[in-house]
């Protein structure tokens, strides 16, 4: 069940963090680092949870998957903006769960 929960909340993640760069950031010179911490969150995400649907995902991979989506709900916390407060919810929500399933498989 924590598996489902994960790839759920990496998926919701992946929308809400291309929501946020291409509908909030993209005309934005300013936040280029803000943008990119949303497409490599989104990305990041959007392999973790494929592979944790396949059954292959590792520890090591929720692990730098969490680490990815904090680091990007960092980053849109600073942007004031409905999308960019949903996507620092949703990367927040996936990194939670990204972290119990890496502590699942160890």
């Amino acid at each position: 069940m924590i598996y489902k929960e994960c790839i759920d909340a990496c998926f919701d993640a992946v929308k809400a963090a291309e929501r946020c760069a291409y509908e909030v950031l993209s005309d934005s010179k300013d936040q280029n680092q803000d943008r990119e911490a949303c497409i490599i969150c989104s990305d990041i995400c959007d392999v973790t949870g494929r592979l944790c649907s396949r059954g292959e995902a590792h520890e090591d991979l929720f692990d730098f998957c969490a680490k990815t989506c904090e680091e990007a709900a960092g980053c849109c916390d600073e942007i004031d903006h409905e999308f960019a407060r949903q996507a620092a919810h949703a990367a927040r929500q996936a990194a939670e769960k990204c972290r119990t399933c890496a502590t699942d498989c160890r």
